[in-house]
């Protein structure tokens, strides 16, 4: 099978096998003219307790952050990069030097102008204080060339640069308020050139936005407010939706969807989506620092049966690559490991686990008992799978203790240095947050991505994979990185640093009147910013 390299390519294939399935699809979904006025609700599970997106590359932050915050560049509808608070970009010859002119006129919401003084400030902002994916890019300096044009210069290639930039992460912040308030101010209050501006945030209840009266983008948005309600259940998400009390409902399970999608009051969107479920597995403490029971542990999952039993057999595929979706580029498929619990039982005996008389598995005296840290309701099906897991690691003679976490409690119990590490496995998933390969090879592949600095919370390491990563990046094309991510991409998947699981195919209920909501394939986020509500 050939390797998809460009994303529309892969994107169009995916789509075209949805048809085949008989799935409904609605990517930009805006039809009618546009209608001034009215609120937008949406009920979400905030995995944050804070708004500051430089600060962190999480999901449901990056779905907030489209209302307030800008970047230099967006992904439109079809998941095509297109400049945004930047008009376009130059490169050299040699792919180190980068200049960005800006749009004119814009300012932040406190009245700030936005500039080339802001960019570099932003751009440095973020390196000075290492912030998430600050290192994705050698930046070696930020000049400001005149009031609308900045001049990036690299120590080294970055061909990605541009997806990085696209990323919510590399939001622009007002810098006089960001200067004022200081790195804690910034977590409360949202000061940017969205077409939203923050009227009310309170942590782990609710997000109130008001059309930006000044917004740069003539005759945009449509709506008068945007807000975003905390609920952490999934069936109460639902019922609100239904009840009228919200126009969008995210994260909902397949069989509400399913039934709300027969409902005429309702519209259910589905897109291909960037998103990968996956468990981690702790590659530090014992016994998952073994990779023959980490290898075991992939063998003794059905990847098949969770897609059936968790999404119908309709918003799921088996994950064919680490981490990686076919929506990336840069993707190639490695393989996944088949179900074959005999495999897995002969893996454990072969790293010393012998079967008990109970049915779980000792050595040395000791008792195969991991544990397996898990959300309810934070995205579709983690419980649940959480759940299938337990039983199938039960069936080769692995005991596992599954341990529940609030969803704002969830991330900084997985997010610790390796020494003060206490999961085994821990039920997550990850959306690559550029479209682009490096910010996985980056976050996840390396030594120095462990957590809590990035996100490879499985303390994943291995030196032919940083030294090859090291490689790619003296590379000035995307062509040459690429060939060497292929030799990549085998090492990691036979360390099995990670159960893997499947690629989602995500989904939204809105309201039928709401019109203009689209899908951001990179982290999975349904943007409604631009969006309107007929009568």
């Amino acid at each position: 099978m050939p390797r998809p390299t460009q994303m529309r390519f892969t994107r169009s294939s995916l789509i075209a096998w949805l048809l085949v399935a008989g799935l409904a699809l609605g990517s930009a979904q805006a039809q009618g003219e546009p209608v001034y006025g009215g609120t937008l609700t949406v009920a979400y599970t905030s995995t944050s307790p804070h708004i500051d997106i430089q600060g962190t590359n999480q999901g449901s932050l990056s779905e907030t952050a489209h209302y307030m915050f800008e970047t230099l560049f967006d992904r439109n509808a079809d998941g095509e990069i297109e400049p945004l608070l930047a008009t376009g970009f130059e490169v050299s010859d040699d792919g180190l030097v980068y200049t960005f002119p800006l749009q004119s006129g814009v300012t932040f919401h406190d009245g700030t102008p936005f500039n080339a003084e802001a960019v570099k400030y932003n751009i440095e902002r973020k390196i000075n204080l290492r912030l998430p994916t600050w290192d994705t890019v050698p930046w070696e300096s930020i000049d400001v060339v005149d009031d609308l044009t900045v001049r990036v210069t690299l120590t080294g290639p970055a061909p990605h640069i541009i997806n990085v930039l696209s990323s919510k992460t590399w939001s622009m912040y007002s810098p006089t308020h960001a200067e004022a308030v200081g790195p804690d101010g910034v977590r409360i209050e949202g000061v940017g050139t969205g077409p939203f501006m923050q009227r009310d945030f309170r942590p782990n209840e609710v997000l109130h936005m008001v059309r930006n009266p000044d917004y740069w983008q003539e005759g945009l948005p449509y709506l008068d407010e945007v807000i975003f309600r905390v609920s952490p259940d999934p069936n109460t998400r639902a019922a609100l939706l239904e009840s009228g009390d919200v126009d969008m409902a995210l994260g909902l399970p397949v069989p509400v969807t399913q039934r709300l999608s027969t409902n005429p009051r309702f519209e259910v969107l589905r897109e291909v989506a960037g998103r990968q479920y996956y468990i981690t597995l702790n590659n530090y403490l014992a016994p998952t620092n073994d990779v023959l029971v980490r290898q075991a542990i992939n063998h003794a999952v059905d990847k098949e049966g969770i897609i059936m039993a968790v999404f119908l057999g309709v918003a799921a595929t088996v994950a064919e690559a680490v981490y990686l979706t076919p929506i990336v580029s840069g993707y190639q498929a490695v393989g996944s490991y088949a179900y074959d619990p005999e495999r897995a039982e002969a893996l454990l005996e072969e790293a010393g686990w012998t079967m008990g008389s109970d049915g779980v598995r000792v050595k040395d005296g000791e008792r195969l008992r991991i544990n397996l840290y898990t959300r309810r309701g934070a995205v579709t099906g983690d419980f649940e799978i959480a759940e299938l897991v337990q039983g199938m690691l039960a069936d080769v003679g692995i005991e596992v203790d599954l341990q529940v976490f609030e969803s704002a409690s969830f991330v900084p119990n997985v997010t610790v240095p390796m020494e003060e590490s206490t999961y085994h496995m821990a039920n997550l998933t990850v959306g690559t947050v550029t479209g682009d390969a490096e910010y996985i090879v980056s976050t996840f592949y390396r030594c120095d991505s462990a957590a809590p600095r990035l996100f490879n919370r499985a303390y994943y390491c291995n030196e032919e994979v940083d030294r090859l990563s090291d490689l790619s990046r003296t590379m000035a094309t995307m062509e040459e990185r690429n060939a060497i991510y292929e030799e990549i991409y085998p090492i990691v998947f036979a360390d099995a640093p990670i159960l893997q699981l499947v690629d989602s195919i995500d989904s939204v209920a809105i309201n039928a009147n709401l019109r203009g909501v689209f899908f951001e394939p990179a982290f999975s986020n349904w943007p409604a910013k631009y969006a309107w509500k007929v009568p």
